[in-house]
């Protein structure tokens, strides 16, 4: 969405915070969020399959951690 100088005046004035530096912020927030999502999906996949739990598969574990790395730079990649 295109804004015009009036519009952006008119929130860094209200706010304090310029749009930009808001939309890094956000951005910023979604991509730790999804990091430490997938860090936790896949050292719950390696203590499942360190213990010997649930039939996983060291083959589970690491295609966990390729699924999160490829959407991690996609997320990345869009943000930026």
């Amino acid at each position: 969405m295109n804004v015009d100088s009036k519009q952006s005046q008119s929130f860094l004035n209200a706010t304090g915070v310029s749009m930009d530096n808001m939309a890094l912020v956000i951005a910023s927030l979604i991509v730790v969020a999804y990091f430490l999502w997938s860090a936790w999906v896949t050292l719950s996949y390696y203590e499942q399959w360190a213990s010997k739990k649930n039939n996983i598969s060291l083959y589970d574990v690491l295609s966990s951690a390729v699924r999160s790395v490829t959407l991690l730079s996609i997320i990345l990649y869009i943000v930026s």
